[in-house]
């Protein structure tokens, strides 16, 4: 019930901890370099020792390891964590490449 008052739709979305639900989600499917830029981000923001930034990541943890493992998402809170982190993943590989010239 937590993760669902604060997930990206609910109070997550206003204070904009979106970027702790997608750190987790990475940190869980074991990608270090998403996940550790969240994390730095997170800490710029003056977040990352806030409680509910907290139990987004952690929450999150666990839904990118299992989707990582099964690439099955089974509900709307695990779909919610899915799209923020995609989100997240989209915004930084466009960035990243947009200053590229190779």
């Amino acid at each position: 019930m937590f993760f669902v008052a604060f997930s990206s739709s609910g109070m997550a979305a206003e204070k904009n901890y979106k970027i702790c639900t997608a750190g987790g989600y990475f940190a869980g499917a074991d990608d270090k370099f998403l996940s550790g830029l969240a994390m730095h981000i997170a800490q710029k923001r003056s977040i990352w020792n806030d409680p509910i930034c907290g139990a987004l990541w952690r929450n999150a943890h666990k839904i990118g390891a299992i989707v990582s493992k099964t690439g099955k998402i089974h509900d709307e809170a695990e779909g919610n964590v899915v799209h923020d982190a995609t989100e997240f993943s989209g915004k930084v590989y466009e960035v990243v490449g947009s200053n590229i010239n190779f």
